[in-house]
């Protein structure tokens, strides 16, 4: 069986699809499995050993009908038992509609929210609460070749029973630059891609932190790099921006512990088993299922309001990530950072 997967990004959601991998490769363990997604966001799903081939489609070419067309006629010749399209959009449409098209390919498609709640959540009409997590929803397409979503991962408390995975030399190379495995640091990462998705305190958070003489990394991109500032003593190691998205799974895969935003690096740290503390603001944490060692930090007074988040809040939810403390924060992950 030759299957072709289409996730495109970001970062995060293609990590979210490795349960489906791995149950693919469960059920039927002969699968040739190519996975197709946009290069900028390739780093979350290569070197898994479970695929064949992973395809990096240019984004920048993503509306050049002759690109796509060179794309499409490469695919076709795969001869492909099924493409399954993990991402729901026009473009993996097109692509999976143009391969089953004349050819003895099954193209099938996950199916996202209800059309109508989708208008509603953003129209600001009314608060979002899903339908199921995420990994579960990227499973309804697949009952179709008699794979079904199953709790065993929930069951042993391993939330969504992510994967990610990373080169070995070139994890201990980069162990031995920052003498990881060396120390019992904490790692901050105060990106988002949405600004209604970040906590703003990350810098007041640091400077608490660095009183019990721990040291931090932060890692996010170029954009998060001011949000935490240099201290005096060095004990900071702020890499946004320097380094790339594997690199920053190696710095989170040795912290003691990470606090992070609902990001591309939240699904890196639960995939790595690291204890992760996670805040949410707009976005429904039930959207994901979470392991024995992810903390989540909410306003109770911020009821999930946006699918993706926003660029802005609105009056009524604008305490929503502020309403959070830096005290009640800190506190709680000095309680794990010190347990045995």
């Amino acid at each position: 069986m030759k299957i072709l997967l289409i996730r495109f990004s970001s970062f995060g959601d293609v990590v979210l699809t490795t349960p489906v991998i791995n149950e693919i490769k469960k059920i039927y363990p002969e699968a040739k499995i190519d996975f197709i997604v946009y290069t900028n966001f390739s780093q979350g799903i290569t070197l898994n050993p479970k695929l064949r081939n992973v395809i990096q489609f240019d984004k920048k070419k993503s509306k050049e009908k002759e690109y796509i067309k060179e794309v499409i006629k490469k695919l076709k010749k795969e001869k492909y038992d099924y493409v399954i399209d993990l991402h729901s959009k026009f473009l993996s449409r097109i692509i999976g509609k143009s391969i089953s098209f004349t050819s003895k390919t099954k193209y099938l498609r996950y199916k996202k929210r209800k059309w109508w709640k989708t208008l509603l959540v953003k129209a600001k009409l009314i608060t979002y609460h899903a339908d199921c997590t995420i990994v579960e929803s990227y499973f309804t397409p697949l009952k179709e070749i008699g794979i079904f979503f199953n709790n065993e991962n929930i069951e042993k408390g391993l939330g969504d029973g992510l994967e990610f995975y990373i080169d070995k030399k070139e994890e201990e190379k980069f162990v031995k630059k920052y003498d990881l495995d060396k120390k019992q640091y904490i790692v901050l990462a105060p990106g988002a891609s949405k600004f209604t998705k970040k906590w703003p305190y990350y810098d007041e958070l640091s400077k608490k932190i660095l009183k019990n003489n721990i040291e931090i990394f932060v890692v996010g991109g170029e954009e998060d790099f001011e949000s935490v500032k240099k201290d005096s003593k060095g004990k900071i190691t702020n890499l946004c921006g320097k380094i790339s998205f594997k690199e920053s799974g190696i710095i989170l895969k040795y912290a003691k512990l990470a606090v992070v935003n609902d990001s591309g690096p939240f699904h890196i740290s639960r995939a790595l088993k690291t204890q992760t503390f996670v805040f949410f603001g707009p976005t429904d944490p039930k959207l994901f299922s979470f392991e024995n060692n992810t903390h989540l930090f909410y306003n109770d007074n911020c009821k999930p309001h946006s699918l993706y988040g926003d660029n802005k809040f609105s009056k009524k939810y604008e305490d929503c990530m502020t309403g959070i403390s830096v005290e009640r924060v800190y506190n709680e992950i000095m309680r794990k950072y010190n347990d045995k």
